[in-house]
């Protein structure tokens, strides 16, 4: 055989048979000449593939893909997507069971799955359904209802993930959370009492109507809910302490209580007052003509006067070894205790002071509180500190609020509560945490009604008028000197229906600056 012979044979392999591959056809020819193209018959996908084509969609959060495969898109699509946005934070997970065979001529299948959602921290929910196959027009498509996604699932319903928080929260007493920067002055301190409020978050997973109601809890774990705690300051009467005080030029602070139940209302100082610590609650200060209640209280109970007992009021008097004047040295002469009391005449109760046992006004302060020794949750409180006065020189320094007398405007808010009352309140700040102390005794029989005729008065007609205009304000001024005498602070205390409150001015000159803060707070609320 030459070379060109040879070269023929291994192109061309005899007769036999050649096969070209066109197009990605194989096509064989036999003998000389080609057989017709064969064509495949036409594939369908099987309800297996569209099956997985459905939970695989759903596993990769499109929703889309996944209805475009079912027989009702578009309420597919609507449901799914509501799914998604139900389930927020897990994942999804189907498993299919056996494809079934399928007979020539079968339209209808029915695959199981088993889903399993993975919740937030880990959990799992898991259930079975089952996809209901069927072909029409040569496509095998995903039967739409919604129990493909939930076997318990009917038309408009949906599966939705919520969950609960456990924590408790420190709310005013009008129920809403304590906003930072409210009330410094006893917040701080009251977080601290309370402590932490985090608890453990709830859970659940539920079938819910077409409006986002629970219908049917299929999984649940319950929050462990820490208590949430009350504090007692009333927002409204706060803001309008904190105004009142913010706008004096001295160290100011005020004290509001609730007569009928003993709740703090509001505790206020101004940044003048904060640079000296929490005075409103620990600080001692000479109570100055704000302490003749008490005066009048032991006058009244020791029989030595009443109300309208005449009572004399010079401009300056000599009382023991003490020289007492008037502010301004004014003199009233003979006029009945209630309009010494409005005018804050103080040679008239020092002179009754002075014949007053030595204990009679510690024993009278104690009516007010300002004996007592509470222990408040959320707070340092001291009330007022009044010996007894042994010698006539004490006694008559100590009637006017001067001298070794001394008392907080924590104590004197007390004071004022006690009189709107009849009886101190046990003071309380967080509502949950019952104050601890002992409450004083009730004011005896007629005191109560003599104390606020005369507060009244003060009002009225004494050296408080600029309050008459506000309506039932009842209260008393006091002007306290304390150092070597030259300087004073400017106190008022007072109630209005069923709100008690004290107002000082540190270094304040006189009452006048604090009958003003007190204006302007009555204002605000």
């Amino acid at each position: 055989m030459n070379k060109r012979t040879k070269r023929w044979v291994l192109a061309g392999g005899g007769t036999a048979a050649v096969a070209v591959i066109v197009a990605g056809v194989m096509v064989v020819w036999s003998g000389g000449e080609p057989e017709a193209e064969s064509k495949p018959d036409k594939v369908v996908a099987g309800p297996g593939v569209v099956a997985q084509e459905f939970t695989t969609a759903l596993m990769s959060g499109q929703a889309g893909q996944a209805a475009a495969v079912t027989d009702a898109a578009d309420a597919a699509g609507a449901a799914i997507a509501r799914l998604q946005q139900g389930m927020p934070g897990t994942s999804y997970r189907a498993q299919l069971g056996r494809t079934p065979q399928v007979p020539d001529g079968t339209t209808t299948t029915t695959i199981d799955a088993d889903v399993a959602w993975t919740l937030p921290g880990g959990v799992p929910l898991k259930y079975q359904t089952k996809l209901e196959m069927r072909l029409a027009d040569d496509k095998w498509r995903v039967h739409w209802s919604p129990t493909v996604l939930h076997p318990q699932l009917t038309e408009g319903q949906s599966l939705a993930y919520t969950t609960t928080s456990g924590d408790g929260a420190l709310v005013d007493r009008t129920g809403q959370p304590v906003p930072p920067g409210f009330a410094p002055t006893v917040m701080n301190s009251v977080r601290q009492s309370v402590g932490s409020l985090t608890g453990v978050p709830g859970w659940q997973v539920a079938i819910v109507d077409a409006a986002g109601t629970p219908v049917t809890v299929l999984q649940e774990q319950k929050a462990q809910t820490r208590q949430s705690m009350t504090v007692t300051l009333d927002p409204k009467t706060q803001a309008a302490a904190q105004t009142a005080v913010d706008q004096v030029g001295q160290a100011a602070v005020l004290v509001a209580i609730q007569p009928s139940n003993g709740e703090i209302l509001a505790v206020a100082q101004n940044a003048l007052a904060d640079g000296q610590g929490p005075i409103s609650l620990t600080g001692y200060f000479e109570p100055g003509s704000t302490f003749k209640v008490v005066t009048a209280t032991a006058a009244l109970t020791g029989g030595l006067a009443t109300a309208d007992t005449p009572v004399e009021c010079p401009g300056e008097a000599t009382i023991g070894t003490r020289q007492i004047t008037n502010e301004d040295s004014f003199e009233l002469g003979t006029v009945p205790l209630r309009r010494a009391f409005a005018a804050s005449c103080n040679t008239s109760f020092s002179q009754l002071a002075a014949t007053l046992p030595a204990s009679a006004l510690p024993d009278a302060a104690a009516y007010f509180g300002l004996a007592s020794d509470f222990t408040v949750a959320g707070i340092t409180t001291v009330t007022g500190k009044v010996p007894p006065a042994e010698s006539v020189p004490a006694r008559v320094e100590a009637g006017i609020g001067q001298g070794k007398v001394q008392t907080t405007p924590f104590g004197m808010a007390l004071v004022a509560a006690t009189v709107a009352s009849g009886r101190t309140p046990v003071p309380q700040l967080i509502r949950e945490i019952p104050t601890e102390g002992d409450r004083p005794a009730a004011l005896p029989g007629g005191v109560t009604g003599a104390l606020r005729s005369m507060m009244s008065d003060v009002v009225t007609g004494g050296t408080a008028r600029e309050l008459a205009a506000y309506g039932g304000v009842r209260g008393k001024t006091g002007t306290a000197q304390f150092g070597d005498g030259t300087r004073s602070h400017g106190w008022f205390i007072g109630y209005q229906g069923d709100l008690a409150f004290s107002v000082l001015v540190v270094e304040g000159g006189s009452s006048k600056v604090a009958v003003a803060a007190t204006g302007t707070f009555l204002s605000g609320i």
